[in-house]
Parts: structure tokens; C-alpha cells; sequence
């Protein structure tokens, strides 16, 4: 036996390995996030305040939150599925949670108007360049 070879085998390393080629069934642990819920601070203080202040198009799902537990304790799934949330507000929504959960205040950042334009608004501009 080569000493890398035994060096594997008494390694966490090895006994990964070992555990991987393994052929039992191995029990999958569940993990259940805890979801920490802040608590309103300043002028935030409901779904409707906050998902006004992040901005981009959130505030028109004001209605679909019951309350605040409600809005923090939303995951990706819950939000695609139960609540039928699209898919950039849905990242924005979660990013913003996370840090009011961090400690930031929302604030809203505008998107800027090059990645605002649409494919067909573009192709025209790129089009009228060639010809000039």
C-alpha cells in the first residue's frame, strides 16, 4: 500500500470516498430553514411600505402578502407557485428581504436606461448607425 494510499484511507477525505462508493442507502437529513422575521423599522412598516420602497414593479403584488411574517417567511417556491410572482421581481423581492433581515433599509436603485431598452429598440438604433 502506497503511503498517499494510506494517507487517503485515515483522512476525512477517505472516509467521504468510502462513503460515497458505498453502496447502502445513506439517510438524507432534511435541513428546515428558520426563517428570521425583523421587526418594522422607520416608515417601513407593513408589505405595502416596503415593497414601495424597493421599487421595480413590487408594489403592485402589495395584495398577495397577508402580512409582514408573511412577506419575510416567503421562499422562492412560495412565491413562484402560491403567489405567482415573476421571476425578476421575485429576486429582487428576496434580495431585499435578506438584507432588511441584515439590517439595510431599502432604498430604490433604478435600473439604467442602456439594459431598460428592448432587443427590437436596439437592433433599430444599431441599424440607423449603420446606415448614417
Amino acid at each position: 500500500m502506497s503511503l498517499f494510499t494510506r494517507f487517503v484511507a485515515r483522512s476525512a477525505l477517505g472516509v467521504a470516498f468510502a462513503r460515497s462508493m458505498s453502496t447502502e442507502a445513506t439517510p438524507v437529513a432534511t435541513a428546515t430553514r428558520k426563517f428570521v422575521v425583523p421587526r418594522p423599522r422607520g416608515q417601513i412598516d407593513s408589505p405595502e411600505s416596503f415593497l414601495k420602497a424597493i421599487g421595480r414593479g413590487c408594489e403592485k403584488y402589495t395584495e398577495k402578502f397577508k402580512d409582514w411574517d408573511h412577506l419575510f417567511k416567503a421562499n422562492t417556491i412560495v412565491l413562484k407557485h402560491e403567489l405567482g410572482i415573476g421571476p425578476k421581481q421575485r429576486k429582487w423581492i428576496l434580495m431585499w428581504t435578506n438584507k432588511f433581515r441584515l439590517g439595510i433599509n431599502p432604498y430604490l436603485i433604478q435600473t439604467s436606461k442602456k439594459h431598460t431598452m428592448k432587443r427590437t429598440e436596439r437592433l433599430a438604433r444599431a441599424k440607423r448607425r449603420r446606415d448614417d
